[in-house]
């Protein structure tokens, strides 16, 4: 009897732009592969509908099936090849400066279309071949935490087309260290560096239709609206940025709201200490929400702030992210 490993080294996940709905991206060429990590899941999401009719008694009398689709959610550390495949789906707008190495790639939300995707998924290993296509990311969290571990892509995804067929690819994997939460940073909080910072959190939920109408499987996935959202916890310094918040700098509660703006950047040092890699993470129209503050504790707690703030639109997008690697060619099918 045979026995699989959810570690088995054959396992391997890829990623693809198409060139429209309905076609999918089949050239091994065309896929990045991704180095997942824990939380990494793709699965049917089949609506079974049971019926129970006068005549059937006490037991339910007819089953059909309703809707065909996936589901999932890719997890990875962000290196400077895959989080660009997935800010181009997720995002949306892409551009590139026209470099080769290093060469700049900015991510933005000023637009109104999004990418088809198609996932590519051996697991286990190579046994079971899942291909999903017609696939759109709802969302994005991109966070970094302390202890010099490497920032964390989590991309939930649907998808109308999937299908547990097709033949293996052999996976390649670009030879890249992660962006790590301490080599090459740089936090400004309000435009001004902020050291005291120990973790940061950008989220984006994208809000969907989903259109069905003469068939199981979807027609189509509709992206119709976007939150922002960005968290930030830093070790308490002075009461300025609390009352900022509560106060709007005053004494006591008004009407106004405190505004703000968080910038991250992480370095991968290349030859001979050259930053070819980098990794900027921009809200630049911040709208403070809270600044809570670490509980009373009789046995002694450094007191931190968690920040909470809705990043709104601006003249580049409410978040946008300026890539630079050696990919030498605009991101795209």
């Amino acid at each position: 009897m045979a026995e699989f490993s959810s570690a088995d080294p054959n396992a391997y996940v890829g990623l693809a732009m198409q060139t429209a709905q309905g076609t999918p991206a089949t050239a091994q060429a065309k896929f990045r592969f991704a180095k997942y990590i824990s939380g990494m899941q793709a699965a049917p999401d089949i609506t079974v509908v049971d019926m129970r009719e006068g005549g059937d008694g006490l037991d339910w009398g007819f089953t059909y099936k309703q809707r065909n689709m996936v589901r999932g959610t890719l997890v990875v550390n962000a290196r400077s090849e895959i989080a660009g495949q997935v800010l181009a789906a997720a995002l949306g707008g892409a551009t590139w400066d026209g470099g080769s190495a290093p060469a700049e790639h900015r991510f933005h939300g000023n637009h109104a279309s999004f990418p088809w995707m198609t996932m590519h998924m051996g697991h286990p290993g190579t046994d079971l071949i899942t291909f999903m296509s017609d696939l759109r990311f709802t969302g994005l969290t991109i966070e970094g935490g302390p202890g010099g571990v490497p920032i964390r892509v989590t991309a939930p995804f649907i998808g109308v087309t999937f299908g547990a067929s097709g033949p293996a690819v052999a996976p390649t994997y670009i030879a890249e260290e992660p962006f790590l939460y301490h080599v090459g940073p740089s936090y400004l909080l309000d435009g001004a560096a902020d050291p005291s910072i120990e973790s940061w959190r950008y989220d984006m939920a994208l809000g969907i239709e989903e259109l069905q109408a003469q068939s199981v499987n979807l027609d189509t996935v509709v992206i119709q609206n976007r939150d922002a959202n960005v968290q930030a916890v830093r070790r308490y310094q002075s009461s300025t940025l609390w009352k900022k918040i509560a106060y709007c700098g005053g004494v006591a509660p008004s009407s106004g709201i405190a505004t703000g703006a968080l910038k991250t950047t992480n370095q991968v040092p290349g030859a001979a200490g050259a930053a070819i890699r980098l990794m900027e993470l921009n809200a630049p129209l911040l709208t403070y929400r809270g600044n809570q503050l670490t509980e009373l504790d009789p046995d002694g707690r450094t007191v931190r702030e968690t920040i909470t703030a809705k990043a709104l639109r601006g003249a580049s997008g409410a978040i946008f992210v300026t890539l630079r690697n050696a990919h030498a060619s605009a991101y795209g099918p």
